[in-house]
């Protein structure tokens, strides 16, 4: 908030004011859109539960096998991919924006290929069974690895976009090739918990696990959604947002750290999920357009509302057999690139 009020810009004029007309109808049905999918997750499963019988269930009441069902199993899982699915899509917007880069994402940065090397590692030496707390440390201890080794690597050309998209494509190189080592040298079925784990599962969401990290990723993307105008001023480029009293290098750091930090708390809760980060902030541009005051939390909601949806479809799909969520974003996000490589041909 203090960046934000160092300057007093056409930005800010129209940040303040885009509470009207065509934005705010899409916040509406963004939210009326997040609802549905809220509870379409909820009720979704080998076990169908009603929209009615999930919200007497919510509150205590109904039959006490749905309130098990929803209360002890479903509600942390919808919660997560909410959670998750937020931080993702705010934490790929600002990306985007502070770095000029289509392509920019916790992905495409390093930040999964950390967590995934982190917690593989801690997975097939079965440190979950000294706690259920050290895979997902773990999986934030690489994912922090990553982001430093990329932060210092940019750190020698400035911040460039363009050195810090290389360093992010060259950490997500090394980490893969550092997982498939480890995974080389145990046995299939020591293997196969952690393969599901990298393909983002929220089959084993820890309640103490999500409550920490929970909360520090949406309290990362309030932060994130407060910092709108001064993404809009990165984004000009150094020279034009030095004009109007921000200081570029500066704002690219904190903004940088604070959505690397939201990307590697949702990889510990979750695993690695790709294309939320890149596909729902290109989504919500095309919608309201390229102002980060509203694209940023527009983006958020979005993936609040996409990955429970994605979540739906993995446990329906094949029940009582249930897919790593990962598939599904990754088969939603290949299709919806398709489109958009054709549709720019033809234009």
């Amino acid at each position: 908030m203090a960046l934000c009020a160092k300057f007093k810009s056409p930005l800010c004029q129209q940040a303040r004011r885009f509470c009207g007309g065509k934005i705010s109808l899409a916040f509406l049905a963004l939210f009326i859109l997040f609802i549905l999918s809220f509870f379409f997750d909820l009720s979704s499963g080998s076990n169908d539960i009603s929209f009615v019988n999930c919200v007497k269930a919510l509150f205590g009441s109904g039959e006490n096998d749905a309130v098990l069902i929803i209360k002890s199993i479903r509600l942390p899982r919808v919660l997560a991919a909410a959670i998750v699915g937020a931080g993702l899509a705010a934490s790929g917007c600002v990306f985007q924006g502070i770095l000029r880069n289509p392509l920019a994402e916790p992905f495409t940065l390093g930040v999964s290929g950390g967590a995934a090397f982190g917690a593989s590692l801690a997975l097939l030496l079965k440190l979950s069974s000294v706690s259920v707390f050290f895979v997902p440390f773990c999986s934030f201890c690489g994912s922090f690895i990553s982001v430093s080794a990329v932060y210092i690597l940019s750190g020698q050309k400035r911040f460039d976009s363009n050195a810090m998209i290389l360093s992010g494509v060259v950490m997500s190189y090394i980490f893969s090739s550092a997982v498939m080592l480890v995974y080389s040298l145990f046995s299939a079925a020591q293997i196969q918990a952690a393969f599901i784990w990298i393909m983002g599962d929220f089959s084993a969401v820890d309640e103490r696990l999500l409550f920490a990290a929970g909360a520090v990723i949406i309290a990362g993307t309030i932060f994130l959604c407060l910092s709108g105008n001064v993404v809009n001023a990165v984004s000009l480029g150094s020279e034009k947002s030095k004009t109007i009293g921000v200081e570029a290098e500066r704002a690219v750091k904190i903004i940088f750290l604070t959505a690397s930090l939201i990307a590697a708390c949702a990889a510990s809760v979750c695993g690695v999920i790709g294309f939320i980060g890149l596909m729902t902030p290109h989504i919500m541009r095309k919608i309201i357009g390229a102002n980060h005051f509203a694209l940023i939390p527009a983006s958020a909601l979005l993936g609040a509302s996409f990955l429970p949806f994605c979540d739906a479809i993995a446990r329906t799909v094949f029940a009582p057999s249930m897919l790593p969520v990962g598939v599904i974003t990754g088969i939603f996000g290949g299709i919806f690139f398709m489109f958009l490589l054709t549709r720019n041909k033809k234009s």
